[in-house]
Protein backbone atom coordinates (compact mmCIF):
# COMPACT_ATOMS: atom_id res chain seq x y z
CA UNK A 1 0.00 0.00 0.00
CA UNK A 2 0.93 3.55 -0.28
CA UNK A 3 2.89 5.25 2.49
CA UNK A 4 4.50 8.91 3.10
CA UNK A 5 7.92 7.65 2.78
CA UNK A 6 7.75 5.60 -0.86
CA UNK A 7 5.89 8.93 -1.99
CA UNK A 8 8.48 11.56 -0.55
CA UNK A 9 10.33 8.90 -2.48
CA UNK A 10 8.92 9.64 -5.77
CA UNK A 11 9.00 13.79 -5.18
CA UNK A 12 13.11 12.47 -4.81
CA UNK A 13 13.19 11.05 -8.01
CA UNK A 14 10.83 13.46 -10.17
CA UNK A 15 12.59 16.68 -8.91
CA UNK A 16 16.14 17.66 -10.39
CA UNK A 17 18.48 19.69 -7.91
CA UNK A 18 16.14 19.35 -5.09
CA UNK A 19 17.16 17.17 -2.09
CA UNK A 20 14.04 16.02 -0.01
CA UNK A 21 14.96 15.30 3.40
CA UNK A 22 11.93 14.70 5.13
CA UNK A 23 7.96 13.73 4.73
CA UNK A 24 5.23 15.74 5.99
CA UNK A 25 1.52 16.23 5.65
CA UNK A 26 -0.62 15.93 4.01
CA UNK A 27 -1.00 12.40 3.50
CA UNK A 28 -4.00 10.76 2.08
CA UNK A 29 -5.36 8.04 -0.40
CA UNK A 30 -8.45 8.51 -1.81
CA UNK A 31 -10.23 6.10 -4.58
CA UNK A 32 -8.75 7.72 -7.34
CA UNK A 33 -5.32 9.19 -6.05
CA UNK A 34 -2.79 8.86 -3.42
CA UNK A 35 -1.36 12.43 -2.19
CA UNK A 36 1.56 12.86 -0.05
CA UNK A 37 3.31 16.04 1.59
CA UNK A 38 7.79 16.14 1.82
CA UNK A 39 10.14 18.76 3.05
CA UNK A 40 13.48 19.54 1.04
CA UNK A 41 16.87 20.85 2.41
CA UNK A 42 15.84 24.54 1.70
CA UNK A 43 12.43 24.12 4.03
CA UNK A 44 10.42 24.14 0.87
CA UNK A 45 7.20 22.39 0.81
CA UNK A 46 6.66 19.80 -1.89
CA UNK A 47 3.20 17.63 -3.19
CA UNK A 48 3.37 14.55 -4.79
CA UNK A 49 -0.16 13.46 -6.58
CA UNK A 50 -0.37 10.17 -7.74
CA UNK A 51 -3.07 8.65 -9.75
CA UNK A 52 -4.77 5.05 -8.68
CA UNK A 53 -5.95 4.34 -12.03
CA UNK A 54 -6.55 5.47 -15.62
CA UNK A 55 -9.42 7.52 -14.72
CA UNK A 56 -7.53 9.81 -12.47
CA UNK A 57 -4.98 9.74 -14.64
CA UNK A 58 -6.58 11.24 -17.07
CA UNK A 59 -7.62 13.98 -14.68
CA UNK A 60 -4.25 14.64 -13.48
CA UNK A 61 -3.43 15.47 -17.06
CA UNK A 62 -6.30 17.30 -17.29
CA UNK A 63 -5.06 19.63 -14.20
CA UNK A 64 -1.63 20.03 -15.45
CA UNK A 65 -2.88 21.03 -19.29
CA UNK A 66 -4.66 23.86 -17.57
CA UNK A 67 -2.49 25.33 -15.25
CA UNK A 68 -0.56 27.35 -17.56
CA UNK A 69 -3.51 29.33 -18.99
CA UNK A 70 -4.35 29.76 -15.17
CA UNK A 71 -1.14 31.13 -14.02
CA UNK A 72 -1.15 33.28 -16.83
CA UNK A 73 -4.52 34.62 -15.97
CA UNK A 74 -3.28 35.27 -12.34
CA UNK A 75 -0.54 37.30 -13.39
CA UNK A 76 -2.80 39.36 -15.77
CA UNK A 77 -4.66 40.38 -12.24
CA UNK A 78 -7.74 37.71 -13.90
CA UNK A 79 -7.43 35.32 -10.64
CA UNK A 80 -7.48 36.07 -7.03
CA UNK A 81 -6.18 33.20 -5.68
CA UNK A 82 -3.19 30.49 -6.87
CA UNK A 83 -3.79 27.44 -8.35
CA UNK A 84 -1.07 24.08 -8.83
CA UNK A 85 1.82 25.23 -10.46
CA UNK A 86 3.37 21.82 -11.56
CA UNK A 87 6.81 21.68 -11.18
CA UNK A 88 7.91 17.86 -12.33
CA UNK A 89 6.45 14.55 -13.74
CA UNK A 90 7.31 11.19 -13.42
CA UNK A 91 6.29 7.60 -14.56
CA UNK A 92 5.44 4.91 -12.02
CA UNK A 93 5.07 1.39 -11.88
CA UNK A 94 1.93 0.38 -13.20
CA UNK A 95 1.84 3.02 -15.50
CA UNK A 96 0.08 6.36 -15.52
CA UNK A 97 2.43 9.70 -14.23
CA UNK A 98 2.54 11.07 -10.81
CA UNK A 99 2.79 14.84 -10.44
CA UNK A 100 4.60 17.09 -7.96
CA UNK A 101 4.45 20.61 -7.09
CA UNK A 102 5.21 23.31 -4.77
CA UNK A 103 2.47 23.19 -1.46
CA UNK A 104 0.11 25.97 -2.30
CA UNK A 105 -0.04 28.51 0.30
CA UNK A 106 -3.39 28.17 2.93
CA UNK A 107 -5.15 25.78 4.66
CA UNK A 108 -8.16 23.76 4.05
CA UNK A 109 -10.52 24.38 6.02
CA UNK A 110 -14.10 22.62 7.12
CA UNK A 111 -17.32 24.50 5.47
CA UNK A 112 -18.54 24.81 8.54
CA UNK A 113 -15.78 27.49 8.95
CA UNK A 114 -17.12 29.72 6.58
CA UNK A 115 -18.61 32.75 7.81
CA UNK A 116 -19.92 36.06 5.86
CA UNK A 117 -16.78 37.44 4.77
CA UNK A 118 -15.66 33.95 3.43
CA UNK A 119 -18.71 33.18 1.69
CA UNK A 120 -17.93 36.53 0.05
CA UNK A 121 -14.73 35.66 -1.10
CA UNK A 122 -16.05 31.80 -2.57
CA UNK A 123 -18.50 34.44 -4.47
CA UNK A 124 -15.87 36.72 -5.97
CA UNK A 125 -13.39 33.97 -6.65
CA UNK A 126 -16.42 31.81 -8.49
CA UNK A 127 -16.66 35.13 -10.68
CA UNK A 128 -13.59 35.59 -11.56
CA UNK A 129 -13.25 32.16 -12.70
CA UNK A 130 -16.41 32.04 -14.51
CA UNK A 131 -15.55 35.58 -16.08
CA UNK A 132 -12.65 33.99 -18.18
CA UNK A 133 -12.44 33.66 -21.63
CA UNK A 134 -13.34 30.42 -22.46
CA UNK A 135 -10.27 29.98 -24.87
CA UNK A 136 -8.04 29.50 -21.94
CA UNK A 137 -9.74 26.41 -21.02
CA UNK A 138 -9.98 25.25 -24.96
CA UNK A 139 -6.07 25.70 -25.68
CA UNK A 140 -5.67 23.04 -22.45
CA UNK A 141 -7.82 20.57 -24.67
CA UNK A 142 -10.12 20.35 -21.39
CA UNK A 143 -13.63 19.98 -22.83
CA UNK A 144 -15.87 22.52 -23.85
CA UNK A 145 -19.71 22.39 -24.30
CA UNK A 146 -22.39 25.25 -25.43
CA UNK A 147 -25.35 25.06 -23.49
CA UNK A 148 -27.06 22.63 -25.58
CA UNK A 149 -23.39 19.94 -26.27
CA UNK A 150 -24.04 20.41 -22.04
CA UNK A 151 -27.63 19.41 -22.09
CA UNK A 152 -26.91 16.90 -24.22
CA UNK A 153 -23.92 14.97 -22.31
CA UNK A 154 -26.09 15.01 -19.18
CA UNK A 155 -28.57 13.13 -21.57
CA UNK A 156 -26.33 10.67 -22.40
CA UNK A 157 -24.83 9.69 -19.22
CA UNK A 158 -28.49 9.66 -18.34
CA UNK A 159 -28.74 6.73 -20.51
CA UNK A 160 -25.54 5.12 -19.27
CA UNK A 161 -27.00 5.74 -15.92
CA UNK A 162 -30.34 3.97 -16.41
CA UNK A 163 -28.37 0.89 -18.25
CA UNK A 164 -26.83 0.25 -14.41
CA UNK A 165 -30.05 -0.55 -13.62
CA UNK A 166 -29.38 0.45 -10.10
CA UNK A 167 -30.95 4.09 -10.12
CA UNK A 168 -34.54 4.37 -8.64
CA UNK A 169 -36.96 4.40 -11.92
CA UNK A 170 -38.58 8.06 -10.51
CA UNK A 171 -35.31 9.46 -10.61
CA UNK A 172 -34.58 9.16 -13.77
CA UNK A 173 -37.95 10.29 -14.85
CA UNK A 174 -37.11 13.14 -13.10
CA UNK A 175 -33.97 13.95 -14.61
CA UNK A 176 -35.33 13.32 -17.70
CA UNK A 177 -37.98 15.87 -17.08
CA UNK A 178 -35.74 18.58 -16.64
CA UNK A 179 -33.68 18.11 -19.71
CA UNK A 180 -36.63 17.98 -21.34
CA UNK A 181 -37.41 21.52 -20.03
CA UNK A 182 -35.72 24.18 -22.39
CA UNK A 183 -36.43 27.46 -20.74
CA UNK A 184 -34.36 25.73 -17.99
CA UNK A 185 -31.11 25.55 -20.66
CA UNK A 186 -31.37 28.92 -21.68
CA UNK A 187 -27.29 29.45 -20.11
CA UNK A 188 -24.49 30.71 -21.22
CA UNK A 189 -21.40 28.31 -20.85
CA UNK A 190 -18.53 29.58 -18.61
CA UNK A 191 -15.46 28.15 -17.53
CA UNK A 192 -16.48 25.75 -14.41
CA UNK A 193 -13.97 23.91 -11.93
CA UNK A 194 -16.38 21.37 -11.68
CA UNK A 195 -15.24 19.50 -8.93
CA UNK A 196 -15.59 22.11 -6.25
CA UNK A 197 -15.71 21.20 -2.63
CA UNK A 198 -13.86 21.63 0.69
CA UNK A 199 -11.06 19.91 -0.67
CA UNK A 200 -10.24 22.10 -3.23
CA UNK A 201 -10.04 25.52 -1.59
CA UNK A 202 -7.74 26.68 0.47
CA UNK A 203 -7.85 29.52 3.10
CA UNK A 204 -5.28 32.50 4.31
CA UNK A 205 -6.41 35.46 6.15
CA UNK A 206 -10.68 34.71 6.17
CA UNK A 207 -9.87 34.71 1.84
CA UNK A 208 -9.66 31.70 -1.14
CA UNK A 209 -6.05 31.68 -1.32
CA UNK A 210 -5.66 28.94 -3.79
CA UNK A 211 -8.08 26.66 -6.10
CA UNK A 212 -7.01 22.94 -6.65
CA UNK A 213 -8.53 20.00 -8.13
CA UNK A 214 -9.11 20.89 -11.42
CA UNK A 215 -9.01 17.82 -13.15
CA UNK A 216 -13.00 17.85 -13.85
CA UNK A 217 -12.55 21.45 -15.45
CA UNK A 218 -14.65 22.19 -18.57
CA UNK A 219 -16.65 25.13 -20.48
CA UNK A 220 -20.17 24.17 -19.32
CA UNK A 221 -23.08 25.49 -16.72
CA UNK A 222 -22.10 27.96 -13.88
CA UNK A 223 -24.42 25.86 -11.22
CA UNK A 224 -22.45 23.08 -11.53
CA UNK A 225 -19.71 24.85 -8.88
CA UNK A 226 -22.29 26.05 -6.53
CA UNK A 227 -23.51 22.69 -5.68
CA UNK A 228 -21.66 21.87 -2.81
CA UNK A 229 -21.99 25.68 -1.44
CA UNK A 230 -26.38 25.79 -1.98
CA UNK A 231 -25.76 21.71 0.10
CA UNK A 232 -23.87 23.15 3.20
CA UNK A 233 -24.29 26.95 3.68
CA UNK A 234 -27.56 28.04 5.68
CA UNK A 235 -29.78 30.91 3.20
CA UNK A 236 -27.81 33.91 4.57
CA UNK A 237 -24.00 32.75 3.93
CA UNK A 238 -25.26 30.67 0.24
CA UNK A 239 -27.24 34.68 -0.53
CA UNK A 240 -23.80 36.23 0.37
CA UNK A 241 -21.76 33.82 -1.98
CA UNK A 242 -24.33 34.57 -5.06
CA UNK A 243 -24.32 38.30 -4.07
CA UNK A 244 -20.74 38.64 -4.31
CA UNK A 245 -20.63 36.53 -7.36
CA UNK A 246 -23.12 38.93 -9.28
CA UNK A 247 -21.35 41.87 -8.66
CA UNK A 248 -18.00 40.06 -10.30
CA UNK A 249 -19.60 39.01 -13.32
CA UNK A 250 -21.76 41.96 -13.87
CA UNK A 251 -24.82 40.10 -15.93
CA UNK A 252 -28.26 39.50 -15.85
CA UNK A 253 -29.60 37.75 -13.64
CA UNK A 254 -30.17 33.65 -14.08
CA UNK A 255 -33.83 32.88 -13.85
CA UNK A 256 -33.17 29.21 -13.03
CA UNK A 257 -29.84 29.05 -11.34
CA UNK A 258 -31.21 27.18 -8.26
CA UNK A 259 -33.20 24.83 -10.09
CA UNK A 260 -30.21 23.90 -11.78
CA UNK A 261 -28.13 23.42 -9.23
CA UNK A 262 -30.91 21.12 -7.76
CA UNK A 263 -30.33 19.07 -10.94
CA UNK A 264 -26.38 18.82 -10.65
CA UNK A 265 -26.73 17.68 -6.64
CA UNK A 266 -29.13 15.36 -7.68
CA UNK A 267 -27.59 14.01 -10.35
CA UNK A 268 -23.89 14.11 -8.55
CA UNK A 269 -25.28 11.08 -7.08
CA UNK A 270 -26.05 9.04 -10.28
CA UNK A 271 -22.31 10.27 -11.50
CA UNK A 272 -20.53 8.73 -8.47
CA UNK A 273 -22.34 5.60 -9.52
CA UNK A 274 -21.24 6.04 -12.68
CA UNK A 275 -17.45 6.76 -11.54
CA UNK A 276 -17.57 3.68 -9.28
CA UNK A 277 -18.67 1.26 -12.48
CA UNK A 278 -15.82 2.44 -14.47
CA UNK A 279 -12.95 2.01 -11.93
CA UNK A 280 -14.33 -0.90 -10.89
CA UNK A 281 -14.82 0.04 -7.01
CA UNK A 282 -17.77 -2.03 -5.51
CA UNK A 283 -17.04 0.49 -2.45
CA UNK A 284 -18.25 3.34 -4.31
CA UNK A 285 -21.15 1.49 -5.77
CA UNK A 286 -22.84 0.68 -2.93
CA UNK A 287 -22.02 3.79 -1.41
CA UNK A 288 -24.03 6.01 -4.97
CA UNK A 289 -27.05 3.31 -4.42
CA UNK A 290 -27.76 4.00 -0.52
CA UNK A 291 -27.40 7.94 -1.17
CA UNK A 292 -29.96 7.46 -4.80
CA UNK A 293 -31.93 5.22 -2.86
CA UNK A 294 -32.37 7.84 0.03
CA UNK A 295 -32.90 10.85 -2.10
CA UNK A 296 -35.81 8.60 -3.90
CA UNK A 297 -37.74 8.06 -0.73
CA UNK A 298 -36.67 12.08 0.43
CA UNK A 299 -38.27 12.81 -2.79
CA UNK A 300 -41.84 10.55 -3.00
CA UNK A 301 -41.88 11.48 1.00
CA UNK A 302 -41.93 15.40 0.21
CA UNK A 303 -42.15 15.98 -3.58
CA UNK A 304 -42.62 19.77 -3.44
CA UNK A 305 -39.54 19.97 -1.66
CA UNK A 306 -37.77 18.40 -4.40
CA UNK A 307 -39.66 20.37 -7.05
CA UNK A 308 -37.16 23.37 -7.61
CA UNK A 309 -38.34 27.04 -7.58
CA UNK A 310 -39.54 27.57 -10.90
CA UNK A 311 -41.98 24.25 -10.80
CA UNK A 312 -42.90 25.22 -7.25
CA UNK A 313 -43.39 29.14 -7.79
CA UNK A 314 -43.76 30.06 -11.07
CA UNK A 315 -40.24 31.67 -11.41
CA UNK A 316 -37.13 31.94 -9.40
CA UNK A 317 -37.13 32.15 -5.85
CA UNK A 318 -34.20 33.13 -3.69
CA UNK A 319 -33.46 31.06 -0.69
CA UNK A 320 -34.34 27.66 -2.08
CA UNK A 321 -33.99 25.53 1.27
CA UNK A 322 -31.05 22.84 0.16
CA UNK A 323 -31.06 21.32 3.40
CA UNK A 324 -32.81 18.46 2.57
CA UNK A 325 -30.65 17.13 0.21
CA UNK A 326 -28.60 13.98 0.56
CA UNK A 327 -24.70 15.40 0.10
CA UNK A 328 -24.02 14.41 -3.19
CA UNK A 329 -20.12 13.95 -2.25
CA UNK A 330 -18.67 10.53 -0.65
CA UNK A 331 -18.49 9.26 2.67
CA UNK A 332 -14.95 8.75 4.16
CA UNK A 333 -13.15 6.13 2.00
CA UNK A 334 -11.23 3.19 3.16
CA UNK A 335 -8.67 2.10 1.06
CA UNK A 336 -8.01 -1.19 2.40
CA UNK A 337 -11.75 -2.47 1.91
CA UNK A 338 -11.72 -1.28 -1.75
CA UNK A 339 -8.55 -3.38 -3.80
CA UNK A 340 -10.25 -2.94 -7.06
CA UNK A 341 -9.71 1.01 -7.05
CA UNK A 342 -5.87 0.09 -6.49
CA UNK A 343 -4.12 1.49 -9.43
CA UNK A 344 -3.48 0.93 -13.36
CA UNK A 345 -2.37 -2.90 -12.89
CA UNK A 346 -2.76 -5.54 -10.68
CA UNK A 347 1.05 -5.18 -8.93
CA UNK A 348 0.58 -1.31 -8.26
CA UNK A 349 0.00 -1.84 -4.78
CA UNK A 350 3.65 -2.19 -4.27
CA UNK A 351 5.78 0.55 -4.31
CA UNK A 352 6.50 2.33 -7.67
CA UNK A 353 9.92 3.33 -6.49
CA UNK A 354 12.48 2.05 -4.10
CA UNK A 355 11.92 4.34 -0.58
CA UNK A 356 15.65 5.63 -1.08
CA UNK A 357 14.10 8.01 -3.33
CA UNK A 358 17.17 7.06 -6.06
CA UNK A 359 15.62 4.67 -8.55
CA UNK A 360 14.30 6.31 -11.97
CA UNK A 361 11.97 8.15 -13.36
CA UNK A 362 13.29 11.13 -14.41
Amino acid sequence: MYTPLHLAAIAASALENVEICATRQPFEVTPDFATGGATDSQGRHWIVKLPRHQVAGVALEAEAALAPGLIDAISHGQLSFDVVRPRAFTTVQGGGRAMVYREPYGKFAPIEEIDAHAARSIGRALGELHELDPQVYAAAGVPVYDARAWRDRIATELEEVSLTRKVPTALLARWDRWLEDDELWRINAVPVHGDLDEDHVLWANGQISAMVGFGEAHVGDPAEDFVWLANSLDDDLFDAVTESYAMVRQVGGDDYLLERITLHAEFALARWLLHGTRIGSRQIIDDAVAMLTELDHSVAADPQAYSGPRMRDGGAVAGEDFDSFPDPFPQEFDPAADPAAESFSEDAARDPVDETGLTDGR
